[in-house]
Order: structure tokens, then C-alpha cells, then sequence
């Protein structure tokens, strides 16, 4: 009915008469670098149009292309393609009869297309692609040499997707046997480079095909890549062979009718990722294998149909992984030919080899839902050859044991056979296999720690096998030993061998029953003779002294709380957010870098970036708490403390593939687990809300935009960038168009977040895990927290492409467009909360007082003890702080109202810190130095500066932000190397809009100034400098003179002192007349602006305080 309504209307629409642009037809190749525009019209392609190497062609958003078959090959890049649409504006490569994009462009009335009708791009060898924002569809045609059945094909090119939709590409063909199949794909990676990032491919057979070359497919939609006969079911969302790399990480596959296959000889590396496909939901892999290879954990299943590891090749499966077999009508199996199988895991996370049909580990791999079930006999088996090395520690595996063709040896059937091996089997855990857990006839076979269920645990025909510390509860033998026995075939008998089975449970304390014996023995699971089971446990489990509970703990902060001193990162020393929790830590026994820590990092990079140094720091922690040897601290593992975005980039590590099974506890600390509308203002228009903290962040990237030469903090952010804005955006709806006053539905017209996207997709692996979370909810009951934005067409060039709240710039009593409702001033208590199922506590707390007001609880989470001692200094109650930023090239020292200081020591290169709580960030950092004073005394703050450098023009941001207000002051000026300058400050804080600054100018002060004016090129030459120097000595005139004062000296006694003295006088005459020559030099070009300002500013400092 839909497809009928918009027929209609487009029927409708192409009768009325046409005032669109003509259409633009290309034949064959372009020939120069060229431009398309959707000026252009609709651009038409055949079969022949080809970019030449080095030809560039650039496509503008917005236009459309349509393609057609016309011949053999397809269209071909072997230059330069790039096609940068927007999320408004998308690029569209469509079909010739595509009439839903770009009319009727054939001209043959409204028609509706179908994949296959044209063939699609063709990247050739050299050939680079650059496509972002664009829709392509209707493509695959092919075969006979007409092309590959493609969307894009690149053979030998570097190919970059992004943020777009590659759809509809396939076609029906026969199969050559009668009937028919569905072929083509989205894109196809014959050789060379392809990256497709946060795109969505969707209906094709495949999404996305890898035969060779290096792939990175990261943050995509694979969607719907089927088989559309039905008889095959073999579409895929990703189909990879004899690549080179593959990395594929957070993409979420739904709707295809299997999830990807890989090539298990290839590198492949992969997390994040999730998937709802028809049937195998998983990483099917197989064949034999020509490389090591590691199978690692994080996302998906593996499934495994037949695998071989050869001699001198090693299969590594990390910890967690989940392996599920192929049934056994499709041979699931491995076999180990002399290679080395090594599945390590742990006791949290334990690697799993079962049925594919096994719906309670890795969910439902075959999606049938409860239509299978596993059963013994599931799966083959795995087959350790002669000369074969495995080992297995932390490994569940069941269900196996079927025997193919007949029997593999007759009469016996089991999950893994022992051929030659040398097997080492530790802390795991055989059930619900068919015969035996293990057959052996040769090799040797170490087993301790470990559970078998089921049939027999152990048959052995020959070989060495050690057994201990194990539990064998079994319906038939827990051992049974036929070495040395004439089975009734010569070949069958073998030496005897004594398995020594001692130091282990048999389902009874009275130990296990010797079937053999000539007495009766115990009452549990059966064993043969030529077994030593003597002694044997008589409980299980056996008991374990528990390790200590209590793990070192890393406090990471969230954005701006991190901050560099002399190139060394710090825990917020502006604001101290976590000063007091820290204090409590310690207060309560907890050691500074023994086993309590800190993360501070560089906030201004990717959440994914920090996570990888949180995962270097935990190693590092690890190390450090290990050789601290501190008594009742457990080493393997850490506590994490994650506040604000802290929490994000913990999720992030914990929930990628580079997690290593090292992490407790967390807690988070007011998390935007689905980000914070306050990083929309940022984001979108380099702008803040208006509480102080917010204030002091946009003061903060003003000063640092301007030291990085950007000319707006919206610049700053965008292409420095600051990702982690980018990163803070809302996944909700929060956007509400002030015309319709209903919410938008995110994402559509919104800046999209696909960091949290992944992270929330995926958030399973954290829940899921045998870490402990505990989320902190913060409420401050004032209902401050923005949680929607209220927004009109934007009115500032370049900002707010989303839409700019109503009435920001409007300096009146309204909300800004800003509606806000409960949470803790920065995050909503929605998306604070992550999820039902763990541990919630909601805590009456703004956002940056949270660290403070929870440290008891999270004291009480780390120790399961109640703290003796909490630390509350009121940090962050009222925020009030004195923010000086230089612009190069000086240092700085600050002397307030009482005298103390806070800065460089001029004198000793030594730096002041006499100021309580104020942060000098250092002068041997880079080119960032800034004080920061929280609470500034009321009164004159003394502010000297010293050139460095060659010295040149230097600036002085002088900011007080409060909840009231926030106004900053600058400075500027011009210095020599080693020269001071003072510069006063006054504060009152009852009156913050009074804030005053004002350099101190002495007569030598204006002579330098001129001086180095000159040298900076301000004044254009010598005589024109010389004329001011000599116009200046004849209009002030300064004189030197010593007083001196009598000193009474605390002992009493008096003391003489001789004290310089200076005065001036000031010929007004001659300075009005020097003003004036000021004005026509700059008016002549002798002298730049800047001269200009900074003289007549001397001068007029001079008249007024003389």
C-alpha cells in the first residue's frame, strides 16, 4: 500500500511541469580532476566510465548518480574518488531506473527498482576511495565478464567507507542445476586496503566479502544478508578468506542468515561485536590451519566445523572464549597432527567447547530457539595425534564423542583421543560427553583439579596418565584400564602401564569400587584393576583457604579531571574532586602506591585510546601492589573507583576484546552510561551551561583554543579534535523542536554517539561477567540537570548543525532552551542508571561533590567494612576560583592579598606553593601554564611575568568564575627575555563583575615597548623607532632620588635604611603631541595595531598614576 501511495504521488509529481537542473551524462573516462555538484543534475554512468590514474574526482554532498549496464567490467576507479556527503546531505550511487531518488530520470513514467541493475564501483590497483555519507544501492549485475555482483568492489586500492548505506546489491541466478540462488555483495575486498567504519549494510547476499588484502570494519550495521531462494541459506554479514588482517570490532549483525566466516589461518582480531542472525550467530571457522593463531574472547562464539592443526602450528584460545561444534553429521571436530593446542583459561573466565546446539553458554548460536537441544554425541571429537602437545586449564567441555564413520576405533567412543600426545589437563570440567571424557592408547595424559560426569572418565589401552585432586563421579568406570590386557586381537594388546589415579573423589568417602578386586572396596564411581587410588579424598570440594578479599584500587577521573604539572599527569589538582575521597582511603588504611592508586590521563583524547593505557595501568598496579607485599591484599586483581566519563572509559576496556580477566570490582560514580546532553552545547555550538564548573571548562578550552591557534573553542573541539566530547553525547532522545514542541527520536537528526551506541549494545559482556559492578547514582534534588534541549533553526554561521537552543544568547531570565529535571546537575539520573539486574545506590549529590559524599560506601564496597574515619573539607560546595592563563612567551608568580605566593621563583628557577589548594601547572610544561586559586581572598592580587625566549608578544587571561558569574580580562603586552612585568589584580567577591586588571607601566616599561615593537616588526623601521624613543625621553622626564628611613629591629635596636625613590614629570603638551603622532604613523603604515594599542596604552597608564 505504501509502494501504491508513492507511486501515485510520484506520477503526480513528474506531470507537473519540470524546472529541475538537466541531467549530466558520462561517457567513458573523465579526463582531469573534476568536481560533481548537485548542480550537475543527475549524473548518469554506464559500464564504460572510468577515474585514470591520477585523476582526482570529487563529489559534493548532495548529488546523485545513476548507474546503468551498458557492457563488460563496470564503472572503474583507478585515480582518486572522493565522495564526502553529510547526514543531511548523503551521496547517492542508485540505479538508472531508480526513480525514488533523482525522478524519473529515464523518462519512462515511475518505476520501481530491483537489486542487480547496474554494476556497481570498481576500485582498481593503485586506485584510493574516500566515501563518506553516501547511499549505494540497486547494484550487483554481473557475471560473463559484466562484473563481480557488487556494490564496491576493490581490487588492490585504499578504500574507506564511512557513515553510509551500501543496500540492495545482489541478483537471482541459476544455479546451474535447475534452479536458482541468490548471489553479490555489498562490498567486496578482492586485494589492497578497506576500512568501513559506523555504516549500515544491509540487503545483500553478503555484506561485506573479504578474499584478500587488510580489512577494518568497526562500528557497522550488517543487516539482512540473505539467501533470498531459500534453499541455500547462505548469506552472510561478513564472508573472509585468505586475508591478510581482519579487524572487526563492535558491528552489530542482525537479520542475516549467518553472522560471518572466517578465514582461521588469517590474522583476525575482534570485540564488541553482537548478533541476532537467523542461524550461526557466531564466527564460523575451519580447514587446516598455515599459521598460529589465537582465538580471543569478548563478542561472539566461535564454531568450529573442522579444524586441523598441523605440525609446528599452535591454536592459543585465550580466556572466555566460547567454542560450539558443529554437528556431527558435518564432522565437528579438531584434530591436532602433530601441532600444539593450548586453552588456557581462568577461574572467571573459563573457556567453553560444546554443542552448537548448547543454548546455555554464548546464547542461541543456532537461533532455533528450544527447537534443538544438545545431547551426548553432539559433536565429534578432538583427536590428539602422535607427537601432538595440548593443554587445558580452565576448560568446560561437552556433548561430544560422536563417532563418525562407523567407529573411529571399533567400540569405543570419546570427546577427546588420545593418540600419542602429551595431554596436561587442569581446573576443568568434562560432562554429558558420549563414552569416554578421554581415551588413550599412547602419549602421556596429566589430569588435576578437574570434574568428569557422564559415562567413563578415563580409558586407557596404553600410554602414562596421572590423575589427582580431581573428581570422577561417573555412571560407568572413572578409570578403565585395558594396557596389558588380549583384547582378542593381536594388535589391540598393549604393554601395561599402572595409571596412578591417587588424590581424588570417587562419589563416596569410602573411595571408589574395584570391580577387580577379590574383596569389595568402596561404594563409589567403578575402577579397574592396575589403578593406585589410595589414598583418596573423602569430600568435595576439598577445602581451600580463601585468598584475601581486598584487591588494590585505581580512582579514574572524568573529563578535566586530569591535569599535567611539569609534564606529569595529576588526579584534578584545580578543583580536587577526589582529595577527600582519596583522604578516606588512606584514612582508613589504605596506602598511596601500594595498593591505592590513581588514573589521571589525557581527557581530551578517545575513551578507547584511555582505555588501553587503563589496561597498561592495571598491569603496572598489579606489579607495583605484588612488590609491595602487603599483608592481606590480593594482587591478581583491581578495584576500579570510575567517576563521569571515568565510568565510560572502565566499560570500555572491560568490555572489549583487550580485557584480561584483571578487574573485581567496579564502581561507577555517576557515569553517563548514555552521555549527558551538557556535551550537546559543547559539541554543537563550542558553548557551556552555566554553573560554575561548566563555566570553568569553557574558560579553560577558551585560553587553550587560543594557545593552539584555533580561533573558537567550537574549532578547538572539532578539529584539535576533543573526542571525548563527541563521546559524551546523549543515545536518548533529548533534542525537542521549539516549532512542533515534540521530541525528536534519536538518532534521526542528531549527533550521533556511536561510542556509547557499542558500548550500550554490548553491555551484556560486562553484566555478564564475574566482575562485581555497583553503580552510584547522584541526585542533588534540585532538578538543575539538563535533560532536554529546546532548539530552533540555528542563527550563528556554522554552529549548532542540529539546531540551536532557543533563546541561548538571550541575556534574560529564561531557561535557554534548556529544560532540566532530576540528576546530579551534569548526568539525568536515566542515564546514570545502567542497568536492573546490578547493584544500584542513589546518593544525594551533585555531580562533582559525589567522589566526597559516597567515600564511606565505597569504602564499605572495596573492604566490606565500615570506615572509622570519612574526610569532608567542603571542596566543591560553592565553587569560586581565580583562573590565570598565559599566552607565551612568559612565566608567572602570583602574590595575593596576605603575601603568599604561587608560581616560579624567579630568583632560584624553585616554584612557590604557599596558596592552600591553589595548582601552578609548572613552567616545564610545554607551552601550558596557568594558575588556578579556589576562593580567592577579596582584595589585590600582584601578577609579575617574565619573558622567556627570545621574549615577543605574551597575553594574560585573568578569569573569576563562580556559579554568578564568570567574566575573564585580558592582558597584553610585549617583553624582552628575563623582563618583568607587574600586572594587579583586584577581586571582590561580593561584586565579581568588578574584577580589575591593570598592568603596571614605568617609564622603561614604554621605552622596551617601543624597543621591542620594532623588533617584532610593529614599527616598520629604525628612524621611525628612533623618533619615539626620543620623543618619549623628551616628554617624561624621571628622576632618581634615596631617602632614608630608621627600622626598629625585633631585638629592639634601630637600624638605618637607604631606599630608592622615583619620580616623574610629565610634559602633557608634548605627550598630547606624542599621541597625535602616534595616530599618523599607524594611519601611514609605520606602525601596525598592535604598536599602536600597546603605546597609547603605556602612556595613557603613565598620565593617570603620575
Amino acid at each position: 500500500m505504501r509502494r501504491a501511495i508513492f507511486l501515485i504521488i510520484l506520477f503526480i509529481f513528474l506531470s507537473l511541469p519540470s524546472f529541475a537542473l538537466a541531467d549530466t551524462i558520462i561517457s567513458g573516462s573523465i579526463s582531469t580532476d573534476t568536481t560533481w555538484s548537485p548542480e550537475g543534475g543527475v549524473y548518469i554512468i554506464e559500464s564504460y566510465f572510468s577515474v585514470p590514474a591520477g585523476v582526482t574526482l570529487t563529489i559534493e554532498p548532495g548529488t546523485i548518480i545513476k548507474g546503468k549496464a551498458t557492457g563488460m567490467g563496470g564503472p572503474s576507479i583507478y585515480g582518486k574518488l572522493i565522495a564526502r556527503g553529510t547526514e543531511s546531505q548523503p551521496i547517492y550511487f542508485t540505479s538508472f531506473w531508480n526513480d525514488e531518488i533523482g525522478g524519473d530520470t529515464d523518462g519512462t513514467g515511475p518505476s520501481v527498482s530491483s537489486p542487480g541493475e547496474w554494476q556497481g564501483l570498481y576500485f582498481k590497483t593503485g586506485s584510493e576511495g574516500i566515501l563518506e555519507y553516501i547511499n549505494l544501492s540497486f547494484a550487483g549485475y554481473g557475471g560473463d565478464n559484466y562484473g563481480n555482483y557488487v556494490g564496491i568492489e576493490n581490487d588492490g586500492g585504499t578504500l574507506e567507507i564511512k557513515n553510509s548505506e551500501i543496500i540492495h546489491n545482489y541478483k537471482i541466478v541459476n544455479d546451474g542445476g535447475g534452479g536458482t540462488m541468490t548471489v553479490g555483495s555489498g562490498i567486496y575486498n578482492k586485494s589492497g586496503s578497506l576500512q568501513v567504519i559506523n555504516s549500515n549494510i544491509e540487503d545483500n547476499h553478503i555484506g561485506i566479502r573479504i578474499d584478500g588484502g587488510s580489512a577494518i570494519i568497526s562500528g557497522n550495521t550488517l543487516k539482512n544478508n540473505i539467501d533470498r531462494t531459500e534453499r541455500r541459506n547462505d548469506g552472510y554479514g561478513l564472508h573472509s578468506y585468505n586475508h591478510d588482517s581482519l579487524t572487526v570490532t563492535d558491528n552489530i549483525f542482525s537479520g542475516n542468515n549467518r553472522t560471518a566466516i572466517v578465514d582461521a589461518s588469517s590474522e583476525f582480531v575482534h570485540s564488541g561485536n553482537t548478533s541476532s542472525d537467523l542461524m550461526r550467530r557466531a564466527f564460523q571457522i575451519g580447514g587446516v590451519l598455515s599459521q598460529d593463531i589465537t582465538l580471543s574472547s569478548g563478542d561472539l562464539p566461535y564454531i568450529i566445523e573442522y579444524l586441523v592443526i598441523p605440525a609446528g602450528i599452535t591454536l592459543n584460545i585465550e580466556p572466555g572464549v566460547i567454542i560450539k561444534m558443529e554437528d556431527r553429521y558435518t564432522n565437528g571436530s579438531i584434530n591436532v597432527q602433530g601441532g600444539n593446542l593450548i586453552a588456557k583459561g581462568t577461574a572467571e573466565n573459563k573457556i567453553y567447547i560444546t554443542s552448537l546446539k548448547d543454548d546455555s553458554i554464548g546464547g542461541d548460536t543456532n537461533g532455533d530457539g528450544e527447537l534443538t537441544t544438545p545431547a551426548p554425541r553432539s559433536w565429534a571429537s578432538i583427536f590428539l595425534e602422535n607427537g601432538s602437545n595440548a593443554e587445558m586449564d580452565y576448560v568446560t567441555l561437552g556433548y561430544g564423542g560422536f563417532n563418525w564413520n562407523g567407529e573411529y576405533l571399533t567400540g569405543v567412543a570419546a570427546a577427546i583421543y588420545q593418540r600419542g600426545a602429551n595431554l596436561s589437563i587442569s581446573n576443568s570440567l568434562f560432562k554429558y560427553n558420549s563414552g569416554a571424557a578421554i581415551y588413550q592408547d599412547a602419549g602421556t595424559t596429566t589430569i588435576s583439579k578437574s570434574e568428569f560426569t557422564g559415562d567413563y572418565g578415563l580409558w586407557s589401552r596404553g600410554g602414562a596418565a596421572t590423575i589427582s585432586e580431581s573428581s570422577l563421579v561417573m555412571t560407568g568406570y572413572g578409570v578403565y584400564n585395558e594396557s596389558g590386557k588380549d583384547l582378542g586381537w593381536w594388535w589391540e594388546t598393549r604393554p601395561l602401564q599402572i595409571i596412578d589415579a591417587r588424590d581424588n573423589w570417587w562419589g563416596s568417602a569410602d573411595g571408589p569400587n574395584n570391580t577387580y578386586a577379590g574383596t569389595p572396596t568402596g561404594s563409589g564411581t567403578m575402577i579397574t584393576d592396575n589403578v593406585l587410588y589410595t589414598p583418596f579424598l573423602t569430600v568435595w570440594p576439598p577445602v581451600v583457604i580463601e585468598e584475601p578479599t581486598i584487591n588494590p584500587v585505581i580512582i579514574i577521573p572524568g573529563i578535566m579531571g586530569s591535569a599535567k604539572k611539569n609534564g606529569q599527569w595529576l588526579i584534578d589538582p584545580i578543583l580536587h574532586t577526589y582529595d577527600d575521597l582519596i583522604a578516606t582511603l588512606e584514612a582508613n588504611g589504605y596506602e598511596k602506591e601500594k595498593n591505592l592508586f590513581t588514573f589521571p590521563y589525557e581527557w581530551r583524547d578517545s575513551n578507547i585510546l584511555t582505555a588501553n593505557l587503563l589496561k597498561n595501568k592495571i598491569a603496572s598496579v598489579v606489579q607495583q601492589c605484588t612488590s609491595a607485599n602487603l599483608p592481606d591484599i590480593n594482587c591478581n586483581k583491581v578495584d576500579l573507583v570510575a567517576h563521569s566519563m571515568g565510568g565510560l572509559v572502565a566499560r570500555e576496556y572491560v568490555q572489549s576484546g583487550q580485557y584480561q580477566n584483571n578487574v573485581d570490582q567496579l564502581i561507577f560514580l555517576g557515569t553517563p552510561h548514555k552521555g549527558s546532553p551538557k556535551a550537546y552545547l559543547q559539541w554543537e555550538g563550542g558553548a557551556s551551561d552555566r554553573d560554575a564548573a561548566s563555566l570553568f571548562v569553557n574558560t579553560y578550552f577558551t585560553a587553550e583554543a587560543a594557545r593552539n591557534g584555533f580561533g573558537t573553542v567550537f574549532e578547538y573541539i572539532h578539529n584539535r579534535p576533543i573526542v571525548s566530547v563527541q563521546q559524551l553525547l546523549p543515545i536518548f532522545s533529548y533534542i525537542k523542536d521549539d516549532n512542533t514542541g515534540i521530541d525528536r527520536q534519536y538518532s534521526e537528526n542528531y549527533p550521533r554517539n556511536i561510542f556509547i551506541e557499542n558500548l550500550e549494545s554490548n553491555k551484556n559482556t560486562l553484566l555478564n561477567s564475574t566482575i562485581r559492578v555497583i553503580n552510584i547514582v547522584g541526585d542533588s534534588k534540585e532538578n538543575k540537570t539538563i535533560e532536554k534541549i529546546r532548539v530552533i533553526p540555528t542563527t550563528k554561521n556554522g554552529l549548532w548543525e542540529h539546531g540551536q537552543p532557543e533563546n541561548f544568547y538571550v541575556p534574560l531570565l529564561t531557561d535557554h532552551g534548556l529544560e532540566r529535571s532530576v540528576g546530579d546537575n551534569t548526568v539525568t539520573v536515566f542515564s546514570s542508571n545502567l542497568d536492573d539486574s546490578i547493584e544500584n545506590i542513589n546518593v544525594d549529590s551533585d555531580h562533582n561533590r559525589l567522589p566526597t559524599i559516597a567515600a564511606n560506601q565505597i569504602f564499605n564496597i572495596l573492604t566490606d567494612k565500615v570506615s572509622g574515619t570519612n574526610i569532608d573539607n567542603g571542596l566543591n560546595l560553592d565553587i569560586k576560583v581565580l583562573l590565570l592563563q598565559l599566552l607565551s612567551p612568559i612565566d608567572v608568580v602570583i602574590t595575593a592579598p596576605d603575601g603568599k605566593r604561587i608560581g616560579k621563583n624567579f630568583a632560584t628557577g624553585e616554584e612557590y606553593n604557599e596558596i592552600a589548594g591553589a595548582f601552578y601547572s609548572g613552567y616545564n610544561n610545554a607551552d601550558e601554564e596557568y594558575i588556578t586559586i579556589p576562593n580567592p581572598l577579596d582584595g589585590e592580587y600582584k601578577i609579575e611575568v617574565q619573558g622567556t625566549d627570545s621574549g615577543g608578544k605574551y597575553g594574560v587571561l585573568t578569569s573569576y568564575i563562580s556559579d554568578e558569574a564568570a567574566i575573564t580580562l585580558e592582558t597584553e603586552g610585549v617583553t624582552e627575555p628575563n623582563q618583568i612585568t607587574s600586572i594587579n589584580t583586584t577581586v571582590d567577591n561580593q561584586n565579581p563583575d568588578e574584577l580589575k586588571t591593570e598592568k603596571i607601566v614605568t617609564p622603561e616599561t614604554l621605552l622596551a615597548d617601543i624597543k621591542k615593537s620594532y623588533d617584532l616588526g610593529w614599527i616598520k623601521d629604525v628612524k621611525t623607532r628612533d623618533a619615539l624613543l626620543k620623543q618619549v625621553n623628551s616628554a617624561i622626564k624621571f628622576s632618581k632620588k634615596i631617602e632614608k628611613v630608621v627600622e626598629r629591629l625585633p631585638d629592639g635596636s634601630k637600624r638605618e635604611k637607604r631606599i630608592e625613590k622615583f619620580s616623574i614629570k610629565i610634559n602633557k603638551i608634548l605627550v598630547k603631541i606624542f599621541e597625535a603622532e602616534l595616530k599618523v604613523l599607524l594611519k601611514k603604515n609605520k606602525m601596525t595595531e598592535d604598536a599602536y594599542n600597546l603605546i597609547t596604552n603605556d602612556v595613557k597608564y603613565l598620565i593617570n598614576n603620575n
